[in-house]
């Protein structure tokens, strides 16, 4: 039975490469900020040259984070002060990065999914950038400690986005993150990566294999 399960799961697994840009999603709280950076730091251990775009203006301590982040992992930002439009500076730093031909990762600030004025700024953030490319994947970020709720969120989010992917956090406690079953199975959007611990290393591709020994307890000692 757990090997059908692990078929399945394998089936439903990323079918193509995240493209050059990617927008990172979710509501308050999940480690969008962290996520980019570590998104970041993959990549750039992987040989490419990588530009953060610190898009959440709300909250002047995510910029401070990923400058911190950026500095650390030799990771170039596009930041502005919190009183810029966000889409300005997604557009802004996605422009600036597509003619360097890096890659891009565009840090959203967090929205719950029921505030439609929040829903629709992102939707603009997301109009913007495609003004520049269209090689654009959405990510949305989800705290793999929230269980069932996520999937209101994950079913209101891609009413306004086409949400391509999804990186599940904070599985490095007692969280099984078993919601990605739902999430993969129901809406067929496939996990990325998951994040297991604080580290910069510590963001990982997600493994269906792996995942489901994890959550059934059937890892090998």
């Amino acid at each position: 039975m757990f090997e059908c399960v692990k078929e399945y799961l394998s089936d439903l697994k990323p079918k193509h490469d995240l493209k050059k840009v990617i927008i990172l999603v979710g509501i308050n709280g999940t480690g969008k900020t962290t996520s980019a950076a570590k998104l970041g730091g993959l990549f750039s251990g992987g040989g490419e040259s990588v530009s953060l775009v610190a898009a959440d203006t709300y909250r002047a301590a995510a910029v401070e984070q990923l400058r911190i982040w950026s500095e650390r992992l030799n990771l170039h930002l596009t930041a502005k002060d919190e009183s810029s439009d966000p889409a300005s500076v997604a557009y802004d730093g996605v422009e600036s990065g597509i003619s360097k031909g890096e890659r891009i990762i565009v840090d959203t600030a967090g929205r719950l999914h029921t505030s439609t004025n929040l829903m629709n700024e992102l939707e603009k953030i997301h109009r913007v950038i495609s003004k520049v490319t269209d090689k654009i994947s959405t990510l949305m970020v989800i705290d793999g400690n929230i269980g069932k709720n996520s999937l209101a969120q994950l079913e209101q989010f891609n009413k306004y986005l086409n949400i391509d992917g999804i990186i599940i956090t904070k599985l490095d406690g007692t969280a099984k993150g078993g919601i990605a079953l739902t999430a993969i199975s129901d809406f067929e959007i496939p996990v990325y990566f998951i994040g297991v611990g604080e580290g910069s290393d510590d963001l990982v591709e997600f493994n269906a294999s792996d995942y489901i020994d994890s959550i059934l307890g059937t890892d090998e000692e």
